[in-house]
């Protein structure tokens, strides 16, 4: 799994919006920093609360001029439905089939065939800043996103 220090991969994601777009994480270089939530499965219970949390804090990101991005190994039109039931402004990104950008961020479970619960923040020059890792509690991911791009940003 990447880590703090590292560079952000140079893949890309699909977006759940019809057509399809393949967006690279590099176009938000040098723009935005950027949160990437890797959940394992669209409609779980503990990833809607995460998901919709984030969104919940979406207008503080907004400030820090964050881009927030929600991603599972779920195939883009589940992903849009996801999006769209549980009311989010921001992007979910979908890496089905090939789980290649999953995969560049160390986030993927082989033995599962789905992502794991984590978490990369990454800054305008494209480093990861932090990284969170918790099964458990399903906002702490958001919270301690934005408090870690609050101490960078200063």
């Amino acid at each position: 799994m990447l880590k703090p220090g590292d560079a952000a991969p140079n893949t890309s994601f699909v977006t759940a919006d019809r057509p399809p777009q393949e967006i690279p994480i590099s176009s938000f270089k040098g723009q935005k920093n950027v949160v990437v939530a890797f959940y394992p499965r669209a409609f779980t219970g503990g990833c809607e609360r995460e998901m919709r949390f984030f969104q919940t804090m979406l207008p503080e990101f907004q400030k820090l001029d964050t881009q927030i991005i929600g991603s599972s190994t779920d195939a883009a039109p589940p992903q849009k439905a996801f999006a769209d039931h549980c009311g989010l402004q921001f992007p979910l990104w979908s890496d089905f089939p090939k789980y290649a950008t999953t995969k560049a961020f160390g986030a993927f479970n082989e033995e599962r065939v789905a992502n794991n619960r984590v978490t990369f923040i990454i800054d305008k020059q494209g480093v990861i800043r932090h990284v969170i890792e918790d099964t458990q509690d399903m906002e702490r991911h958001a919270k301690e996103a934005l408090e870690v791009i609050k101490k960078f940003s200063q």
